[in-house]
């Protein structure tokens, strides 16, 4: 039994395993912890338990397969997709897919996706619930959790926790205390699933739901958040939480400035002061800087402001369409065009 509130982490896109992501989430928690000097020398990891799940290496042969196989590709679209409630996104994939030999970032970005759609999502969401279902036993029902998911993780957790619990938490059951969704993509991902909105769901605080306080963060020039994509992005008008609970259980947080060329990095989200401090404070109970060292830490953040205007004229200048596929043309060429800059 954990004595520690419990981090639980979910990746996005792309390759990862358990422990690079949870590396990169320690990693970017202590360079923020240590901006603040009575904390220099304390570590996330010493006070906080934390859990990484990692569904990628149940794609990962798969998706390789289908990579070097076009043919098998379209045929694999074809015979898998068809539960989806948009009729077209076979179609509108196949058509995409052309290209997908040509680009690594792609291959993985749209394989990732595509492959969450078909049948194999709902091996992931299985995965994902007997972890959660064991980092529950290890840690007790009396610890206090906190999640955090990226990217296409957003969704995966999204779904997986909605499948999880009833409509109302079991008694005994302790909520959620904060859930930290990262450039989340859960609204679009379920357009094209046929599963639960989470506009609909119980991942929500308030009445009905299981969070206690839920942080929708996503970076301005952040392109898998651009407004086309159907971003989650809840307005206080009672059709998701209750009116009078929206603005004390539901933050929402925008960053703009640039501590790494990649907007899309769960290290730039997280060593952002708009984002560090918040996620400090309810991680770690003995955290309280004065304001005084909070203006000193905030100095400390460093900004790369001559990425700025490049990562701006690229949303400016691209012409993508507003379904799944412009979406994986907008993530894939992002990742593109800085692989290109830095050439």
């Amino acid at each position: 039994m954990s004595s520690k509130p419990v981090l639980i982490l979910m990746h996005g896109v792309g390759v990862h395993t358990a422990d690079s992501f949870k590396q990169e989430v320690v990693d970017a928690s202590n360079e923020a912890l240590h901006r603040y000097s009575r904390y220099k020398n304390d570590t996330i990891e010493d006070k906080v338990t934390i859990h990484s799940i990692s569904y990628d290496y149940l794609f990962d042969d798969m998706r390789k397969q289908l990579a070097e196989n076009a043919q098998e590709r379209q045929s694999f679209i074809n015979t898998h997709l068809t539960g989806v409630d948009i009729p077209n996104i076979a179609t509108q994939l196949i058509d995409f897919d052309a290209g997908l030999s040509d680009d690594n970032s792609k291959n993985t970005h749209a394989l990732d996706v595509l492959l969450y759609l078909t049948i194999f999502g709902e091996k992931i969401r299985a995965y994902v619930l007997e972890e959660l279902v064991k980092i529950f036993s290890i840690n007790g029902a009396t610890a206090t959790y906190h999640f955090l998911s990226h990217s296409l993780g957003t969704s995966v957790m999204h779904d997986a926790l909605n499948k999880l619990y009833p409509d109302e938490l079991p008694i005994g059951q302790q909520s959620i205390s904060s859930y930290w969704s990262f450039a989340n993509v859960s609204q679009l991902v379920t357009q094209y699933s046929g599963l639960t909105s989470p506009f609909q769901s119980v991942v929500k605080p308030g009445a009905g739901g299981i969070l206690k306080e839920f942080f929708n963060v996503y970076h301005e020039y952040d392109p898998i958040t651009f407004d086309i994509f159907s971003r989650f992005d809840p307005k206080n008008d009672g059709s998701w939480i209750d009116l009078g609970q929206f603005d004390s259980l539901y933050k929402k947080i925008v960053t703009k400035d640039f501590s790494r060329a990649d907007t899309h990095s769960i290290k730039g989200y997280i060593t952002d002061p708009l984002v560090s401090f918040p996620f400090l404070y309810m991680l770690i109970d003995t955290f309280d800087p004065s304001e005084e060292e909070k203006v000193q830490a905030n100095s400390e953040f460093r900004h790369y402001q001559g990425e700025l205007d490049k990562v701006k004229n690229y949303q400016r200048t691209g012409s993508f369409n507003a379904d799944l596929a412009g979406f994986i043309e907008a993530f894939a060429g992002f990742e593109k065009f800085h692989r290109e800059r830095n050439a």
